[in-house]
């Protein structure tokens, strides 16, 4: 019973108006046959009385024939009799030689028989015959009588008119039902589709129609308006306690993290002498470029108090206080590159310094919302204050913690203070100078790359490459791959944008002239979505990543696909590759696609993936249908939900 169910389950809904059409159809077709057969069994009996008095008929007309013994004559007008389905048999006999005969079944032998009665019809179940005998001559005749052969018969005889009654009747409820339902059908198209747009002008001539518009019109208000809030409240909310809200996890619980704060130096002075105009669009720009460091750091921004920027980094693969000392020291250029920028005259410095502590911090429910709480709140504060030099950007940290950091910062001043409210003293450390980029490309320390996220930094790294590349020293090269694909650049600068696309443009001429392999250059490509937001993107490099859609190597135009379904505005160009014969690139340019527009010919192409007796086309049609439900199931549950072709492709790839 529970395979029933579930068989039941997996089949495909069907059009309201097929399924009442077929329906109707059935039933029609049912209740005319019952009734013609009703009619027809109650007429069997006059219908076999009529054809044996034919068969009479027939017989007596052979008399005179059978006196002058004309038998030739007689054979003759039993055929056409027989033509014409006024008999279905005879046989005629001159003692017991058999001057003639006919059987419908070709069994003629039966027919010979010694008859013995005559003038009378004689019938069983299928057949009635009669004999006459004159002189030595007798002729026996018959039909055949069976009810449902008679039946069938009729049927055969009347199936135009059946047909044609059943076929004006179908259209006819077609119609009707169509007229009536339609406005339930556009809706339902509508629903089904990504653009609900058009539900506008949906106009519902049932009760029912209009019910089922104005609660989906008002499922579409409700969408829009969670939607806006929802924006609202994530813009409003600090992305620390967004991702905390949205983790799944039941405050109040505790995680391990490096609590850092950034202040800058004289903010009080520069407010109070200049103008509130001023400072504010100084301190936009110095935030807004500072937000996008810190999560480029993995960083998660918690407060903005006045001036400071309160966020944490939290423990895990990577040493969180080395992403929180890596992270300073690209906030510290960011202030020197503001103040670099400062318009003449603005007599002020623009320095920020820094402090990390790491240690258990709670995310705890509050009176209104969420809170984060914890010593390390506090320390941080507290080492923040420790900070005489206001001229020069520095970070202050516990001396205990010059192990983790020691490789990327140049270590001060320690010294022994008492921090306000602990009762111990202890040891703090501070730094104001940072080794570069290019001293741990210089030492050899390619590992560290990881904690140089800067746009300055990704600038040397790239020529750091594009060194790799001239070498073909294909090892170093994946060295730092490795570290820069989980990079992620969602605002930068003209310059860093210009450095890659030279990285680039030098890998294809690498590529065509020198035999730089086929995998970098696929690589460098697939960095394109995380180092180069799209409003960055240059027209000049859609055009490099045009052109290496004809590559000869899948795995980059595959590559390219997906790259320039994330950054070009554009992306109906890409359709035609779901025919590339390569798997790869057909599945990938399935994905793009499918995220643009999911219809008809894409999901029959999905069908032949998962259809194909080759494993990897099987595979890749899985992973297409898969990403696509869970793409259409966040973005848009409604077309999810109602899409007939994504709900079965979803079903047969599980």
């Amino acid at each position: 019973m529970k395979g029933i169910v579930l068989s039941v389950k997996n089949k495909r809904n069907k059009s309201i108006v097929l399924l009442i059409v077929a329906t109707f159809w059935f039933c029609y077709v049912g209740l005319t046959l019952g009734q013609f057969y009703y009619n027809v069994s109650g007429m069997v009996a006059d219908i076999i009385h009529d054809k044996q008095s034919q068969m009479i008929y027939v017989e007596d007309n052979q008399v005179p024939q059978l006196v002058t013994e004309n038998t030739s004559l007689i054979t003759q007008n039993l055929m056409k009799a027989k033509d014409l389905g006024l008999i279905h048999f005879f046989i005629l006999q001159k003692n017991a030689e058999v001057i003639s005969s006919y059987s419908t079944n070709g069994d003629v032998g039966s027919l010979n028989a010694d008859f013995k009665v005559f003038n009378q019809i004689l019938e069983t179940k299928n057949i009635s015959f009669r004999t006459i005998k004159i002189f030595n001559y007798r002729l026996t005749v018959g039909i055949f009588q069976n009810r449902n052969d008679i039946i069938l018969q009729t049927l055969k005889d009347l199936k135009g008119p059946i047909l044609r009654d059943i076929l004006m009747v179908t259209l006819f409820l077609s119609f009707i039902v169509y007229v009536f339902l339609k406005d339930i059908i556009d809706l339902s198209k509508i629903l089904s589709a990504k653009n609900r747009s058009e539900m506008k002008n949906v106009k519902a001539v049932s009760k029912e129609a209009h019910t089922l518009l104005q609660a989906a019109k008002s499922y579409e208000t409700t969408k829009k308006t969670l939607e806006y809030e929802n924006k609202v409240y994530t813009e409003s909310l600090t992305p620390a306690i967004v991702h905390e809200m949205r983790s799944g996890k039941k405050a109040p619980y505790s995680f391990q993290t490096s609590m850092i704060r950034v202040d800058l130096n004289g903010y009080t002075q520069i407010f109070l002498d200049k103008k509130d105009e001023y400072v504010t669009d100084m301190m936009n720009t110095y935030f807004v470029r500072a937000r996008e460091i810190i999560e480029r750091y993995n960083g998660l921004v918690y407060q903005y108090v006045g001036d400071e920027i309160v966020f944490h980094i939290k423990e895990g693969k990577a040493n969180s206080q080395a992403m929180a000392v890596a992270c300073l020291r690209s906030i510290f250029e960011i202030a020197q590159d503001i103040e670099d920028h400062l318009p003449a005259g603005a007599d002020h410095y623009f320095k920020v310094k820094g402090s990390f502590v790491l240690g258990k911090i709670r995310f705890v429910p509050q009176d209104s919302g969420f809170g984060l709480s914890g010593l390390p709140l506090i320390e941080s504060a507290r080492l923040l204050s420790q900070v005489e030099d206001k001229k020069h950007s520095s970070i202050t940290f516990y001396t205990d913690s010059i192990e983790q950091v020691q490789n990327l910062a140049k270590i001060g001043e320690s010294k022994e203070v008492l921090l306000k409210g602990f009762d111990h003293p202890i040891s703090i450390s501070k730094s104001t100078e940072f080794y570069t980029v290019n001293d741990v490309i210089n030492n050899g320390s390619i590992k560290l790359l990881d904690y140089f996220r800067g746009d300055k930094d990704l600038i040397h790294i790239y020529s750091y490459l594009e060194e790799c590349l001239s070498k073909n020293d294909e090892v170093s090269f994946f060295s730092v791959f490795a570290i820069l694909k989980h990079f992620k650049v969602r605002h930068t600068t003209g310059d860093q944008v210009y450095a890659f696309e030279k990285l680039l443009s030098r890998g294809i001429q690498a590529n065509r002239t020198a035999g730089l392999s086929e995998k970098v250059l696929a690589s460098i490509i697939s960095l394109c979505s995380n180092l180069v937001p799209p409003n960055f993107v240059q027209e000049s490099l859609i055009d490099m990543l045009t052109a290496c859609l004809d590559h000869q190597d899948p795995r980059t135009q595959a590559n390219t696909i997906i790259v320039l379904g994330d950054l070009a505005k554009d992306t109906r160009f890409l359709r035609k590759y779901i025919y590339a014969k390569h798997n790869r690139v057909s599945a990938d340019a399935l994905l793009v696609s499918g995220k643009e527009n999911f219809d008809s010919e894409l999901a029959g192409k999905l069908n032949e993936f998962l259809d194909s007796k080759n494993p990897l086309f099987q595979a890749s049609g899985s992973f297409v249908v898969k990403h696509l439900a869970e793409y259409y199931k966040s973005t848009d549950p409604v077309f999810f939900e109602t899409n007939p072709d994504l709900k079965e492709l979803l079903k047969k790839a599980a």
